[in-house]
């Protein structure tokens, strides 16, 4: 371990945008959140999308900030969501606002595309990755039907965190563990000829992805940093923030563990040096993609606290803190609903829509806040227990703990409930998950570090874990039997 300068992490969250000041000392890494403010969608042109001048107008004044700070930085790097992209034109500039993931242009273009080109099973075999609505395959899928003069035009993609990595220094690369999110790369890391085919983008505009860690140069001077940041590296950490988060996850190598990636999304899955792409991987709904330094993350992508985001935003004055403690109140397995269902990628009301289930399940339909909430919470405990039985089947693991990495592992409620709905043992933390897998991963390009095992030692010791043990919850039986019967059902 080498204690050096400090390395600057932008994580790019789809609510929330954060720059965070990263360094060693004394055997522990330290963070600073230097900045935050708000992300999100809009609308325009009849599209949901990402306003990303002003976006870059906001990170241009608070890079300002770091570089009059005093401080010399080393490195930064940006993480991200995945599969949404950016088109550039022969200019190097955006051939118009990059589209949202959540814009319903996807809606039926996995069954076209399977039906008409590629079956699923053979688009499982060459990437390895579910066919989910919101993968970059289907976003351009879709794009090529309403706009292929525009696609044809396109001279370079990049993914959300790469096109950061391109405003700051000049390079367009795209980096594996982003790319392949896309459903488009081979599992050798490799572009496929054969499902780019039926799209409207050129071959070319799509580079060789990079490995995570790859130093792509000096921040550019035209960004007019004459201090801290002046010819500090930019350099790709796992562009994924999912990966970032895995990378945290501050496990020792004695024993199967699992983790999941807890926030909007539940990413629920295990590292391994192989992928699982077998018929049972396919039918389980798992995917792989890439990890950290050439490793695969076997896991399940579903939705996760999005359900109790979307019930506190259509309660004005309604804190999370206050919901969550109503939450706390309300009869356990009262109501359940399948969090993975699609009618919860995109309803136009979750409250109503969360009823709505109930009654089409015959569950009691949940009233009160806190029994929205509970509802949410209760059936995300028994989703994570399904997934890892399936998890546990297919890789042949017998999982001893599970690790939860992300802003919902600050949900208390639901940690306890996820220890008891799986009988195993729980360790929640860190929260701040993809910075510090944003941070580490520049401090091992740099030298700072040697590799994940001690980065995963140093996170340990600067945030120790707090053990949540499996206890009896009454009723849990019944529940799973119910929780059974509603996926059977869908």
């Amino acid at each position: 371990m080498v204690e050096a300068a400090h390395c600057l992490a932008l994580d790019f969250g789809a609510s929330s945008i954060r720059l965070i000041d990263a360094w060693l000392a004394d055997g522990r890494i330290a963070l600073n959140e230097m900045a935050r403010f708000a992300n999100g969608p809009k609308q325009a042109g009849g599209r949901t999308v990402w306003d990303y001048q002003a976006i870059y107008g906001q990170i241009e004044s608070t890079l300002r900030v770091a570089n009059d700070s005093g401080v010399h930085y080393a490195s930064i790097g940006a993480d991200s969501w995945g599969v949404d992209y950016v088109l550039l034109g022969g200019n190097g500039l955006p051939l118009g606002p990059p589209v949202s993931y959540r814009d319903p242009r996807t809606d039926g273009q996995i069954e076209r595309f399977t039906s008409k080109h590629i079956p699923a099973r053979r688009l499982f075999e060459l990437t390895g990755l579910q066919c989910l609505p919101f993968n970059t395959l289907y976003q351009l899928y879709a794009q090529s039907q309403s706009e292929p003069e525009l696609l044809a035009r396109a001279r370079r993609l990049l993914f959300t965190a790469d096109y950061v990595h391109y405003w700051l220094s000049g390079v367009a690369v795209v980096e594996r563990t982003l790319a392949s999110t896309s459903q488009m790369l081979t599992l050798d890391g490799q572009w496929s000829e054969e499902i780019l085919a039926p799209l409207a983008l050129n071959a070319s505009a799509l580079c060789d992805p990079v490995p995570a860690g790859t130093i792509l140069g000096a921040i550019r001077p035209a960004l007019g940093m004459t201090g801290g940041l002046s010819g500090a590296s930019v350099i790709a950490p796992c562009t994924h923030d999912t990966q970032c988060a895995i990378l945290s996850v501050p496990a020792q190598n004695d024993g199967d563990w699992a983790y999941l990636s807890s926030g909007t999304w539940s990413i629920l899955g295990t590292e391994s040096s192989v992928p699982f792409c077998g018929p049972d991987a396919e039918a389980a709904g798992l995917g792989n993609e890439s990890g950290y330094d050439g490793t695969y993350c076997v896991q399940s992508t579903v939705s996760g606290l999005w359900l109790v985001q979307e019930i506190q935003r259509l309660l004005p004055g309604m804190s999370s803190a206050e919901l969550a403690e109503q939450a706390e109140d309300a009869t356990a397995f009262r109501s359940l609903v399948n969090p993975a269902d699609e009618r919860f990628f995109h309803p136009a009301d979750m409250i109503a829509e969360i009823k709505a289930a109930c009654r089409d399940a015959g569950e009691p339909e949940p009233e009160t806040p806190g029994e929205l909430a509970r509802c949410a919470y209760d059936s995300l405990a028994l989703l994570y227990r399904e997934r890892l039985g399936v998890l546990s089947a297919v890789t042949g693991r017998k999982f001893k703990r599970l690790h939860v990495v992300g802003g919902g592992s600050q949900a208390l409620l639901l940690n306890r409930l996820c220890a008891c709905a799986t009988g195993m043992p729980v360790w929640p933390g860190p929260a701040e998950a993809t910075a510090l897998g944003n941070a580490v991963a520049q401090m091992i390009a740099l030298g700072m570090l040697s590799d994940a095992a001690e980065a995963r030692a140093v996170i340990r010791a600067s945030l120790p874990p707090v053990l949540v043990e499996p206890k009896t919850l009454p009723g849990l039986e019944n529940a799973v039997a119910r929780f059974e019967r509603l996926i059977k059902e869908q």
